[in-house]
């Protein structure tokens, strides 16, 4: 998208934001569900104190089939205003950070053109800190650029890529994508803060801009020289990078050989998941979730600096955590404020921003009605009220059918990760295309392939990942990005059953009562995240009952054929293009005897899976009147 394009529709959107800011509405989008009273947990004040978002991936109106996280992007913007109103108060210090991810994902950013030319605009309304890219912001060459020349410049100097490259689009030179490293000094503690912006070691971004290794960046003379310093506080390290990987203790390894004793807060992304590591008794790294489903809240005691006078090396700081659920009832209760205080005119506008987007971009339109909610991982993949197995059963086989192989079956092999979200009873809008499978993903197709061998090759897709360690080193892949990215953790080492463990109501520390800001005492205690880390199990803010997840294939198959037709010879092997690189391999691993990107060819042209989707929803899902 050229420049002239972007400013084109800056233009158009000004009266939207000049219309935002003349006229309040309730905050939260008109069609959110109410929040619940629920059992929660105070947020634990520090000196300095962080509100940190990832993975948001344009979910900038919040969840509007639970109520648990209701809350928008203005909501927040009211939040960390009231937050900040609280730290002035005492003195202490609030950072706000956001490690990306913030695009893909929700019609909010995927269905405008330009994509996010929405999203970037209301994402400038929160006063962010520091924030970092996300591999999705690397993708593609329209994304990169957008980056580039919008949210890096609406956060000058705060944006932060030590490791990330791009060709500027006017010059071709390669530039960083934002600066390497910030240095700054908080106004009321006085501490004084090295902060780095990390991406994990991403290898499918586009050709125009480059991701170094991190575990090579600190070997280069300006990280080491940045870490020289001794006039620092705190190491702030943020990045689209799980707290639990070889690039964060490549980072951690660097800053203690330099500084044995100074406190390093990092704040990760990617997996999608709720998660606290502690690299040593002054470090720890902390993932707040994803999709606006987590608002994470840090905060650190026991600082040394030059005000508190404290001596490093003779006390350990103490680090805090919660994980709030992105909803008004937490906001109020952690403000201490009710529905007619806690709104500010700011947020106001900003929600109402969200809600004149939204309209512009028809995402209220219905296309059909679910007749019941399909989990991705709440059931097993096999069940009736899997959306894999709906996939499996009614849509891939009935809906691929390329004209020119009339006749020929086909055997599709769709990879778990191309769906991102549950699909809720109810309606099914022009929203929920973009929430379930936000990629533009087409067909490719191997012709006449003996039909045991296809199956063949999903086989090794769904091997474990030690099938793939050696392509890793040689063709650079992953065979976690097959699956979804909350899934893929297990190949970082984490225990899903451990950050998803149940826990009871009376775990809650007797220094600690369930809150309440008027409502009934007796607060429901509804399902959600029961997260285990390394500070222990009461990280979450609300006290929920466990909801139990299920693991998930990498791919799921399906064959084009009536049920009672007999199993074919050869069929025509589908799979989604964005996994290409992978059934190359698992081809060579069968010998298969083919060049896949030679024989390859484009199935169902100018057809992506999302076109099927709305087509058999509008086919099969009516809504009755």
């Amino acid at each position: 998208m050229s420049t002239v394009a972007w400013q084109s529709m800056a233009s158009y959107l000004k009266p939207l934001v000049i219309l935002s800011l003349i006229s309040a509405v309730q905050a939260v989008q008109p069609s959110a569900p109410d929040f619940v009273a629920v059992p929660l947990r105070e947020l634990k004040w520090g000196q300095i104190n962080f509100l940190h978002t990832t993975d948001t991936h344009g979910w900038l109106a919040g969840h509007l089939s639970e109520p648990s996280y209701s809350a928008d992007w203005g909501d927040y913007v009211s939040f960390a205003s009231r937050m900040r109103e609280l730290a002035e108060a005492e003195g202490r210090d609030l950072l706000l950070i956001d490690t990306g991810d913030r695009v893909e994902g929700n019609g909010l950013y995927d269905s405008s053109d330009p994509k996010g030319i929405y999203t970037s605009e209301i994402i400038r309304q929160q006063r962010i800190d520091v924030l970092s890219p996300g591999n999705h912001e690397l993708y593609k060459k329209s994304t990169s650029e957008a980056e580039y020349r919008i949210t890096v410049p609406n956060f000058r100097g705060h944006y932060l890529s030590s490791n990330v490259d791009i060709y500027d689009p006017e010059t071709g030179e390669l530039v960083e994508l934002g600066p390497r490293v910030r240095k700054f000094t908080t106004k009321n503690q006085g501490i004084r803060i090295t902060a780095f912006g990390f991406l994990f070691d991403f290898t499918r971004n586009y050709n125009n801009t480059v991701v170094h290794p991190v575990e090579e960046v600190v070997k280069e003379s300006w990280f080491k020289h940045a870490i020289q310093d001794q006039a620092v506080d705190l190491f702030l390290v943020i990045g689209h990078v799980p707290v639990r990987s070889k690039e964060y203790d490549a980072v951690f390894n660097a800053i203690r050989a330099s500084h044995p004793d100074t406190p390093i807060q990092f704040f990760g992304g990617h997996l999608h998941i709720r998660d606290c590591h502690q690299f040593d008794s002054k470090a720890v790294g902390l993932a707040s979730g994803r999709f606006m489903e987590t608002i994470g809240f840090a905060s650190i005691s026991g600082l040394s600096t030059e005000r508190s006078k404290l001596e490093p090396s003779m006390v350990d700081p103490i680090f805090e955590r919660r994980y709030i659920d992105n909803n008004l009832f937490s906001f109020y209760s952690h403000t201490g404020l009710n529905e007619s205080m806690f709104p500010t005119e700011h947020g106001r506008n900003v929600s109402r921003l969200i809600q004149q987007s939204r309209s512009a971009l028809k995402l209220d339109e219905i296309y059909g009605c679910v007749p019941e909610t399909l989990w991705m991982s709440r059931s097993p993949h096999t069940a009736s009220n899997n959306i894999y197995a709906w996939l499996q059963r009614e849509v891939l086989p009935s809906m691929l059918d390329d004209t020119s192989r009339k006749g020929k079956p086909a055997f599709v092999i769709f990879n778990t990760g191309a769906i991102r979200f549950d699909l809720f009873k109810g309606q099914f809008t022009r929203d929920s295309v973009y929430i379930v499978s936000p990629f533009t993903s087409g067909f490719r197709y191997l012709k006449d392939i003996p039909y045991a061998k296809a199956t063949q090759v999903l086989d090794v897709l769904n091997q474990q990942p030690q099938i793939f360690t050696g392509a890793e080193g040689a063709t650079g892949l992953l065979l976690r990005t097959l699956a979804p990215p909350e899934q893929a953790a297990r190949d970082y080492g984490i225990d899903l059953a451990r950050l998803h463990r149940a826990e009871s109501i009376l775990d809650i520390p007797t220094s600690q009562h369930p809150m309440s800001i008027g409502h009934d005492s007796e607060h429901e205690i509804i399902p959600g995240y029961t997260t285990t880390d390394d500070l222990g199990a009461d990280g979450d803010d609300t006290v929920h009952s466990m909801v139990e997840f299920y693991q998930i294939p990498n791919c799921i198959g399906a064959l084009t054929l009536d049920s009672g037709s007999a199993t074919p010879e050869t069929v025509d092997l589908v799979y989604i293009d964005f996994i290409q690189p992978y059934v190359t391999f698992a081809a060579d691993q069968v010998g298969l005897g083919v060049d896949v990107s030679q024989d390859s060819a484009v199935y169902m042209p100018s057809t992506s899976f999302t076109d099927l989707l709305v087509q058999w929803v509008k086919t099969h899902w009516g809504c009755s009147a």
